[in-house]
């Protein structure tokens, strides 16, 4: 068997608009939105010399939403909730919408979902055991909701009701 080292270069995020997108999950990371690169507006989420993880956000009008977890340290937990609270950022616990403004224990720790303008469902997770505290996002899972899937129809349900 090959030993074979993999790591993600970048994840495209469609967006309604891409730089507000982008601008909003940049702030609430603490990371910052770097120069259109073509038809994308790209934030770093992790770099080791320059290299790394980016997050390239595209204008898209079609609903293909994403659910985007990152794994954050406790310190970057904590600041993230802040602005998004500053914000006034509908945050929830659970991934459905429900329970708002509280903090779910799923993961061993802390976690919030939100939403950013383009329905995008974003999560926190923290890793309260120190395994993120090297890097701004140790890990992203992504989930793609196709426009025909009950999980897509439920969460334009709930953003028609805000």
């Amino acid at each position: 068997m090959l030993n074979i080292a993999v790591e993600v270069n970048h994840i495209t995020i469609p967006a309604k608009d891409k730089r507000a997108s982008a601008q909003l999950l940049a702030y609430i990371l603490g990371l910052e939105v770097g120069p259109e690169m073509g038809p994308f507006v790209r934030v770093r989420a992790s770099s080791e010399n320059g290299n790394g993880l980016t997050l390239d956000f595209s204008d898209d009008k079609d609903c293909r939403l994403l659910q985007c977890a990152f794994l954050v340290s406790v310190a970057e937990f904590d600041v993230a909730l802040s602005r998004i609270k500053r914000e006034a950022i509908k945050f929830y616990s659970k991934f459905d919408g429900t329970e708002a403004c509280q903090i779910n224990r799923l993961h061993g720790g802390r976690g919030v979902y939100f939403d950013d303008s383009s329905g995008h469902l974003f999560e926190l997770i923290e890793q309260s055991d120190g395994t993120a505290a090297d890097s701004r996002i140790k890990a992203v899972a992504i989930k793609v909701t196709r426009k025909e899937s009950r999980s897509c129809h439920r969460l334009l349900k709930r953003m028609s009701r805000e």
